[in-house]
């Protein structure tokens, strides 16, 4: 593909911000939902310097509904200053709701129907609270998963037991992801996707998030009391992300489009995936079969990745997540959902579920490429915007580290899963006569494939994708087509 048209198919992060996420009832407790979102809405379009009436629509993910404005987009685009003209509109996918905002708006530049996009998510737990009655204020929504009666906390401690991942090992990750939040903030790394926020009733500004915990130390989370299972539990309140309030958007758009308004694009939307399990068994496994089927589709192996960000709903949730990957638990052959129990696998031998993978990994995901910055753990996670922080985040320390590609992936609700694939935009050199021979020669040569075309073909029933710009975006269109005639 040729640079012109790779850049007129592309869709481009051209910047994202976030808003210090809170503690429930702390800075924005005098803010409604609405607020927050407007005011990441704003920071993109300040950051940015575009003309607010260049944006085509707006897409928000938000999962604590509020009836006064149950379309939340609307209310904020326009509280910031968008033109009446601009439409918007919000969507619901429990934890990966802002990563189907961020889709949606991409899908809509593809289709020709947008040329420029805002997308994002935002939630408020303090906003819910202050519509409750006093006694109750203290309920924290949306822990009991609807299909399975159990709380999510319940569901991480089952997938710690059976991956094997100890108290002493959850507590050991929690500990890194605040340490890592600590000198990220130190280093002023954090702060470059942060836009602060003043308000009553103080009007100090918020700059940063209060949930990071400098004295996270293994002897002070062992200190907690498992939450969900006081017998045989290794889930703690300590070894949990927290709920907070929050927000986060990204400015999207063609690449072309980015070059004409001269704007200089931080990563490219390569492609992305989404999937679905048995919430029963399979629940907060979501990342374990994106991943694979996302570097699969890609064809880019895991080694080819230089940044990963991963959404830490719990400590156990992450390290099975990372097992599963290892021993390859959703195998080869296995249509990216439950695994027949009893299946032991080409090798190996089978968990206390009957299953097993290859001995190959799916993915190898080292802990030194992964969420650097620190994680949900330490920043807390806020239902409808954590999505975007992560690629947002993403996109940032691809340019920090000097990478090429950078995967995020998040679990959720429903059992479902997500994972994107962004490539960093890195300035274009001028090529001399020799160098464009020898491009022209190895156009002959045949490119070494790192995908495994069963495994897509396996999955495709079960996990929708989209790409743009990639050598597979023809495929990922037909199953596309497929599955909306389903």
């Amino acid at each position: 593909m040729s640079s012109n048209n790779r850049k007129d198919s592309a869709i481009v992060l051209v910047d994202g911000c976030r808003i210090p996420f809170q503690k429930p009832g702390t800075g924005y407790r005098n803010f409604r939902a609405h607020d927050l979102a407007r005011f990441v809405i704003r920071g993109i379009l300040d950051r940015t310097g575009i003309d607010p009436g260049r944006v085509d629509g707006v897409i928000m993910g938000s999962v604590i509904q509020d009836a006064d404005t149950a379309n939340i987009a609307r209310e904020a685009a326009l509280g910031a200053g968008l033109p009446a003209s601009v439409p918007a509109h919000t969507v619901s996918m429990s934890s990966l709701s802002s990563h189907q905002a961020i889709t949606g708006a991409a899908e809509q530049i593809l289709s020709g129907h947008a040329d420029v996009m805002i997308a994002g998510g935002v939630d408020s737990v303090s906003a819910f609270e202050s519509r409750l009655p006093l006694k109750k204020r203290t309920i924290t929504p949306f822990l009991t998963e609807f299909s399975t009666g159990e709380t999510m906390g319940a569901h991480a401690d089952r997938l710690a037991s059976l991956f094997g991942v100890t108290r002493e090992k959850q507590d050991a990750y929690t500990v890194r992801s605040h340490q890592s939040a600590v000198k990220a903030r130190q280093e002023q790394l954090i702060g470059a996707e942060i836009v602060p926020v003043t308000g009553p009733p103080d009007f100090v500004p918020i700059a940063g998030d209060n949930g990071i915990r400098a004295d996270c130390t293994p002897e002070n989370l062992s200190l907690h009391k498992p939450t969900y299972d006081s017998k045989f539990g290794t889930v703690t309140a300590g070894n949990a992300a927290g709920q907070v309030d929050g927000a986060a958007a990204l400015l999207l758009m063609r690449e072309s489009t980015a070059e004409k308004l001269g704007l200089a694009p931080k990563a490219r939307l390569t492609s992305w995936v989404y999937t679905a399990h048995d919430p029963n068994n399979e629940m907060l496994l979501g990342q374990a079969s994106a991943i694979p089927k996302l570097l699969d589709n890609a064809g880019v192996s895991s080694d080819k990745i230089d940044v990963f960000e991963l959404h830490e709903a719990f400590a156990a949730q992450v390290l099975a997540v990372l097992e599963a990957l290892a021993t390859n638990y959703f195998s080869t052959g296995v249509a990216g959902n439950t695994v027949e129990s009893g299946n032991t696998g080409k090798t190996g031998k089978a968990d206390k579920s009957g299953r097993t993978g290859t001995q190959a990994p799916a993915a190898s995901i080292p802990l030194k490429k992964l969420n650097r910055l620190g994680g949900s753990l330490a920043l807390g996670h806020v239902f409808g915007a954590t999505g975007a922080r992560l690629v947002i985040t993403a996109a940032n320390r691809l340019a920090l580290e000097q990478g090429t590609y950078a995967l995020a992936a998040s679990c959720a609700g429903g059992g479902l899963g997500h994972a994107i694939l962004l490539e960093a935009v890195k300035p274009e050199k001028t090529k001399s006569a020799g160098s464009e021979a020898a491009a022209s020669r190895s156009k002959t040569s045949t490119p070494a494939k790192t995908g495994k075309k069963g495994k897509a073909a396996s999955t495709r029933k079960t996990a929708s994708s989209r790409s743009s710009g990639t050598s597979k975006e023809t495929s990922s269109r037909k199953t596309e087509t497929k599955s909306k005639a389903k």
